[in-house]
């Protein structure tokens, strides 16, 4: 019994370990390339009645349009965020591997943490069946 749930934990242990090497491989090719102007910010609707910021800007003498990753719960939230962001400096960065662009780089602090309270709990059960082994009855 104890087997079968010790190979599930095994199992999501592969797959967030998985998952944040992935997404720690893509923050690290992640390199900055230059300051960039946003010409214009604008609100767009997205799915199930949440809003996306997304910005415009040029670079190389094309005209970029690019989404940002935060979800606003309604459009007056957005534009509060939105005036935040129009006094800012943004620096762009290029990925390596890919050539895409973006103006956000985020470290994957949510999957790293996901990724250690999974390998906590397969310690804690490996320790688990270590103790308990040492109280067995051997007939």
């Amino acid at each position: 019994m104890w087997q079968g749930l010790f190979f599930l934990i095994l199992l999501s242990n592969i797959y967030l370990g998985t998952n944040f090497v992935i997404k720690f491989f893509d923050y690290t090719c992640q390199y900055p390339v230059e300051e960039v102007k946003i010409d214009h910010f604008d609100v767009q609707p997205g799915p199930k009645g949440s809003f996306f910021l997304e910005a415009a800007f040029k670079y190389q003498q094309k005209q970029i349009e690019y989404q940002f990753q935060e979800k606003f719960i309604n459009e007056f939230v957005a534009q509060e965020a939105l005036e935040g962001m129009r006094n800012e400096t943004w620096t762009l960065y290029k990925n390596s591997y890919n050539d895409s662009l973006s103006l956000q780089r985020y470290f994957p602090m949510k999957e790293l943490v996901h990724c250690l309270l999974a390998l906590s709990v397969s310690a804690y059960f490996i320790w688990l069946y270590s103790y308990s082994y040492r109280f067995r009855i051997h007939k």
